[in-house]
């Protein structure tokens, strides 16, 4: 399976951003590769206990490297930071990788006003799924990558790819994943306080196949974006989504 170069791409010459990609890489591989084991075989305690949490692993890490291949600076100052001799596990870092503001943007602009005058710089998010990185990014990536498929005559095999939506790509997939990180929280945190609701093999497996697919186009589509950092050559990265895919149905 080649997640994690799916969506870190490949490495290359020493530096801080490929060491942390390279990282980012080697834990996505681990814990995806853990939550497919789950998904394919029989349901068991262990399942149970810890499937969420390595999707949800799985999903945080994918996120953060693409926040990094699309924004070098975020992913080079956190590494920084974290390698000062001063960094404390118990603080909590105001400037450190959230889901709300690296993934999630703070602010919804009005969408036909995103390049209004009187917006400050403070104001342009560069979160993962914000609006303005839906329209420089997102979107025409998606528009080249189904280009590309067609252009291959691709077949059913790759109907998620293929039912991708430009216009909507961003805003499917941000609400998809909120929806995943929600649900595999309570499994994280394990915020059941009855046994009724705990996670039972369909939701659960439904949960982690569902997070596995979002990764994956992401990943896919990433590598369209021309100054993404580290990007594959188009068939490498069709060839890895296809790889990955085959793991499980």
């Amino acid at each position: 399976m080649a997640l994690g170069m799916l969506v870190c791409g490949r490495t290359g010459e020493s530096c801080t951003a490929n060491r942390t990609l390279d990282h980012l890489g080697a834990s996505i591989d681990r814990f995806a590769n853990k939550a497919v084991d789950y998904l394919n075989s029989t349901f068991s305690d262990e399942a149970q206990t810890f499937g969420a949490f390595c999707a949800r692993v799985t999903l945080e890490n994918a996120c953060a490297a693409l926040v990094g291949r699309l924004d070098p600076f975020r992913m080079l100052y956190l590494a920084e930071f974290q390698a000062q001799g001063g960094f404390e596990y118990a603080k909590p870092s105001k400037s450190g990788f959230k889901w709300a503001g690296d993934v999630l943007a703070d602010e919804k602009p009005p969408a036909r006003d995103l390049w209004n005058t009187d917006h400050e710089l403070a104001r342009i998010s560069r979160a993962l799924f914000s609006a303005y990185v839906d329209h420089v990014y997102w979107k025409p990536a998606a528009e080249a990558a189904l280009d590309y498929l067609a252009e291959r005559g691709e077949g059913g095999e790759l109907r998620e790819l293929q039912a991708i939506d430009p216009d909507n790509f961003t805003s499917s997939t941000k609400g998809k994943c909120s929806a995943l990180y929600s649900k595999l929280s309570k499994g994280v945190h394990w915020d059941f306080f009855v046994s009724s609701v705990v996670m039972d093999e369909g939701t659960l497996k439904d949960a982690i196949r569902d997070c596995l697919i979002q990764v994956a186009n992401m990943g896919f589509v990433s590598h369209f974006v021309p100054t993404a950092y580290r990007s594959l050559g188009r068939s490498d990265a069709l060839d890895a989504y296809k790889n990955f895919r085959k793991a499980f149905s």
